[in-house]
């Protein structure tokens, strides 16, 4: 469960990221407008397109993670069905050592 407490946090990181990126992006954009470097309608297809390209990256690092989860998974769960195999193998083992204990006392 720790590592899903980390994933939230990089994610909730990466979209703060973006929000900052964007702010950032139109405060630039609004300075090269005043300064006439840029016209009104460039300006806002420079701050879509940065956009465009912060979600694609986005999308690619949720990718990633969703890989590196699955891979991850895929490591532990045969760990864990053995030991649940080998727990389950104890469990009937020691119900029927009780049932004979049971049967002696009686």
């Amino acid at each position: 469960m720790e590592n899903s407490g980390i994933l939230k946090k990089a994610l909730l990181a990466g979209l703060g990221i973006y929000a900052l990126t964007k702010e950032k992006a139109e405060t630039i954009m609004e300075d090269l407008v005043k300064r006439g470097e840029l016209s009104k309608d460039e300006g806002t297809n420079f701050v879509k397109a940065l956009m465009d390209k912060a979600d694609e990256e986005i999308a690619n690092l949720k990718k990633f993670v969703d890989q590196q989860v699955s891979q991850a998974m895929s490591k532990i769960r045969p760990s864990y069905e053995s030991e649940i195999k080998s727990l389950h193998q104890k469990i009937d083992k020691l119900t029927k050592e009780l049932e004979k204990l049971s049967k002696k006392s009686n």
